[in-house]
Formats: C-alpha cells, structure tokens, sequence
C-alpha cells in the first residue's frame, strides 16, 4: 500500500497528538528514510517541487503525488480532485447544496473516496497519512512523521520530519532518531564528524566515528570533509582531509572530473588522458587566467575567460584562457567586447574555431 500526503497548519490539539508521537497504523514503505529536504538535497516545498519533511509543502500548498501544488491551485493526482487550500483538497459538495467537501488534512477523509487507504486514496497536508477505516468505514488522515509515531507516506527522504527516518519492519515502521552516533543513518547522512558505515552483507548503515585523522569507517566510509585513502584489498585506510588546495579529492577521482572539491578548486591527477601517470588526484586551484576551469559548465573561468583546450579527443587537460578581445576565441554564449562578433574563420556563424572579429 501507499499513500500520498501533506498538511500545512495543525491545530493545536493535533500538535499535541504530535508531541506524543501517536503509533497509528498507516500505509507506506518499508525503506528508511529521513526528514530532510527534497531528495538528494534538492529544494523541496514551492509549487512544482519535491515535499518537504512529511510531505510539507510551504504557503498552505498540498503534496499531491509527492509534488507540491500552490494553494489556491488545482489538486491534480494521488486520488486527488478540488482546488487546494491550507493543504486539504477543497471541492463543492455532490448535492449541490453550495457547500464545500475537504479531505486530505489530519481529521479529513483521505482524498479519492473508497473505503481503503490503498484504493487510489491519499492525504496531501504534511504530517497526514492515509489509514484505512474500519469494518468498511472511510478511510481517514491521520497524524505522522513525529518521534515514536506513524512514518508517514511518499518515497525519497519525506517520511518523518527532521532529524528523524523511518526504521523498522514492512508495516510496522516508526520515526525514529537518526544520524547521531550509533543510530541509524538519515538517509545516507550523518551529524558532522560521523560517516555513514556500510558493513554489507545487507546488514544495517549506521552512524560512526570516522572524520579526518580517523580509521576509515566499515565499507570505506568517511564523514563529510574527508576521504578514505590507503586501503589495501579492501582493508584498512586512514579518513584524510579532503577537498580543499592541495588536499586529496573527496570521494577519490582525478582526471575525468568524478572526484569532488571545495568551490573555487577542481579534481586534477591521477586519471587517464593528460593525467594519465600523474601524481594521485588532489585539489587545485581553478578558474582564474592560466588555471584549469573548474567544473561545472558556465562557471567554468572567471568573467572574461574561456575554457580552452583538451580538443580533438586526445583527453588534454583545459584552462581558462582570455576571451573576447579582437582575435581570441568567443567568451561563453558567443560574446565578445563591444564592437566585436563572433564569427567562424570564414566570417559566418560556424564552420571552425570561433573568435571575436
């Protein structure tokens, strides 16, 4: 079974009933997950995003489907059908009375009519999760996501709120502390100075001690801030700094870019192509005239600078070099100084190495 859900303001005796932790009966998965923003860190909450922690959405918005709809807007998906207000799916009543029916709140009748919280039938206010009634009855919304109680429904890093992941068997989970030491992992993450352990073997991720200077944690797991380094045939190794000018990548690479640095520093060494028999990767400065061009498409060089080189697929290594002068090559989106275009070497749009002209 799943369920969708979401809610926005809570009644005080609901948040009461929160701060109890009320261990209901609810649909979900059986994964673990935390309450931290959208998944894999991405912004969670406005219109068209990901939900938040329990399924909030911001300004009174519903989580339909595990996105985001702004209030005032069409409640579209997850079972839903109404115009979303305060996180309930708002819609005029069958009897044309000129009343307004709601569902999708704590209290509620889950979104999508039927008995069954698994019959298409959703909640969309955060901390609200889809129960099935019983002997027949509607299925209801009901609290989730805090200590001790109901995880709450959705997929990704949504199931309870902050600083809290859903642990336990298939159908039997509950929020439960995370990411201190000893406890489990908030999905995938840790409280600084702690690395999230991998034992394998299926066994459960946990949380342990492994900054910078530490032993490397089971699975060759550093906490953030830190790289694991010198493992022989899979054993051993030592969490060294990583990230910073002259440390070693985090998360290892070189050459093809994969390893990680601090803004302002790129992964060179260590790889294939220009790299290829060079010292281990490391951090280097990047960006600026003569520097290699960091990573990541338009912010590759400083204004003014181009990155240049590592053509004709022989792998070489690019830096930032001037741009957009009389003769030197296009900056980024074809610019180049005033009373200059950028042009090809026949004096069209294309047909080789642009330059300004």
């Amino acid at each position: 079974m799943t369920c969708d859900l979401a809610w926005t303001r809570l009644p005080s005796l609901l948040v009461l009933a929160l701060s109890l932790g009320l261990g209901l009966a609810a649909c979900g998965s059986g994964s673990s997950n935390n309450g931290g923003g959208g998944p894999g860190g991405r912004p969670c909450g406005g219109a068209g995003q990901a939900c938040c922690a329990a399924n909030t959405c911001n300004s009174g918005g519903c989580c339909t489907g595990g996105v985001c709809t702004a209030g005032g807007s069409l409640c579209m998906g997850g079972g839903t059908a109404g115009t979303c207000m305060n996180g309930s799916c708002q819609k005029d009543a069958p009897d044309g009375g000129g009343g307004t029916v709601r569902c999708g709140a704590v209290g509620q009748p889950c979104c999508g009519g039927g008995g069954g919280a698994g019959n298409g039938n959703s909640c969309t206010a955060p901390g609200a999760v889809c129960q099935a009634g019983a002997m027949g009855a509607a299925a209801m919304c009901v609290a989730c996501g805090a200590s001790g109680g109901t995880c709450c429904g959705g997929q990704g890093a949504n199931r309870c709120t902050t600083g809290l992941s859903c642990q336990g068997m298939t159908g039997m989970e509950t929020c439960m502390a995370c990411g201190a030491s000893g406890q489990s992992c908030c999905a995938g993450a840790c409280n600084a100075g702690l690395g999230c352990a991998n034992p394998g073997m299926n066994m459960p991720r946990t949380c342990m001690a492994c900054a910078a200077g530490a032993a490397c944690c089971p699975g060759n797991v550093c906490a953030e801030g830190a790289t694991c380094t010198g493992v022989m045939n899979g054993m051993g190794g030592m969490c060294t700094a990583c990230g910073g000018s002259g440390q070693a990548c985090c998360g290892g690479g070189g050459g093809g870019g994969f390893g990680t640095c601090d803004q302002g520093f790129t992964c060179r060494g260590g790889g294939g192509g220009a790299d290829a028999g060079a010292a281990p990767a490391s951090c280097q400065a990047c960006g600026a005239s003569g520097q290699p061009c960091c990573a990541g498409g338009g912010m590759a060089c400083d204004t003014g600078l181009a990155c240049m080189g590592g053509g004709g697929g022989g792998g070489g290594a690019t830096t930032c070099q001037p741009c957009g002068g009389s003769g030197q090559a296009c900056c980024a989106n074809r610019m180049c100084n005033n009373g200059l275009t950028c042009r090809g070497p026949d004096g069209g749009g294309g047909g080789g190495a642009l330059s300004c002209q």
